[in-house]
């Protein structure tokens, strides 16, 4: 049990949807997004607008239910449907973030944010080879790195590299070969966008340290991007590194207290350390943090069953038997109670 716990935890993700105390009352539409019901934004002219400004203040639920809003009432809107999956995954909804993000593509195939964060969404899921083809578009469609796809051009011996990975069977080493190409191309000035896709396939091939390099070096041109941040910090987990995990996801809320995926990263590197009452505070603020949707009835559609299951494994570790029953049935009142946090 523990060395499962371990694993789940160093991919960042728990697959426990089975146990949500949550009843996703949703209806289904378009390319298998499920969207929620009775939205109070639904007929809002300026949907996109507030979704943005919501996102903004750090209000990802709001945020969430204009932007999805904004896609019904237009959509064909590839920036919309790329906002709705980016505040998805801020969201801790990774399954919403990476639908979103494919219905955006299907509009915008070039559209490199979408192509960056489905890239992330994908690895988080442990999809290797559809966020390797993720991360491979954003070459293709991009300006100043396209040229790269073409095997004739460029030097004999990038030619030769690529040749070794297309023999190797593997698309990981084919496209780290073409962001290690890129950067090479380009060492006169920092690209924080081609730096993050070299963390994310350096992070699927198991080398957190030069991950760990790559974020840091974006990070010197974004010091403000609470993203990176978050990045950094798994990749510090993933590599073992959880007291300066702790360290950077505190970083990134410090940019962005409402982002909600780096407070359940945090909780999580809590457990890992054994401060299994930090954790559950963190969960439980994160949740209180879902839960403030305008409509009361709506807010428990928009909590994660992911949070959900982190909070009673950080329970289980307590030995609140009272407690973990009050996560069990989706209590979040008493849970907040119990640990003196507002409401």
């Amino acid at each position: 049990m523990e060395a499962e716990w371990e694993e789940m935890a160093r991919r960042n993700w728990i697959a426990d949807e089975h146990h949500c105390p949550v009843q996703n009352i949703v209806s289904p539409y378009e390319k298998g997004y499920y969207f929620h019901t009775d939205n109070p934004f639904k007929d809002l002219p300026n949907a996109f607008e507030e979704g943005i400004r919501k996102l903004k203040e750090g209000d990802l639920p709001n945020s969430i239910l204009l932007l999805e809003s904004a896609v019904l009432q237009e959509n064909y809107d590839a920036e919309a449907w790329q906002l709705l999956g980016t505040t998805q995954a801020e969201n801790e909804n990774e399954q919403a973030a990476i639908v979103a993000l494919q219905r955006c593509l299907e509009i915008q195939p070039n559209n490199l944010k979408a192509l960056m964060a489905l890239a992330v969404s994908l690895t988080n899921t442990g999809q290797q080879q559809e966020a390797c083809e993720a991360l491979k578009n954003w070459i293709r469609f991009n300006p100043k790195y396209k040229h790269l796809m073409k095997i004739k051009i460029g030097s004999p011996a990038f030619s030769r590299r690529m040749s070794c990975a297309a023999n190797s069977s593997s698309i990981l080493v084919e496209v780290k070969e073409l962001y290690l190409e890129a950067a090479r191309q380009n060492s006169d000035v920092i690209d924080p966008d081609l730096q993050t896709g070299l963390g994310v396939l350096f992070n699927l091939s198991g080398e957190y340290d030069r991950a760990v390099d790559a974020f840091h070096v974006a990070l010197s041109v974004r010091p403000g991007d609470y993203l990176l941040w978050n990045r950094l910090g798994a990749t510090l987990a993933n590599g073992d590194r959880t007291e300066e995990a702790v360290e950077t996801y505190t970083r990134a809320l410090e940019i962005q207290p409402g982002f909600i995926r780096s407070r359940y990263n945090l909780g999580i590197s809590c457990i890992n350390l054994g401060a299994y009452k930090e954790a559950a505070g963190n969960f439980l603020t994160a949740l209180g943090m879902q839960r403030q949707s305008r409509s009361w009835q709506l807010s428990n559609q928009v909590m994660s069953g992911n949070i959900w299951a982190a909070l009673r494994i950080a329970l289980s570790m307590m030995d609140q038997p009272e407690l973990f029953q009050a996560a069990n049935v989706g209590d979040l009142d008493t849970l907040m109670k119990a640990f003196n946090l507002d409401l």
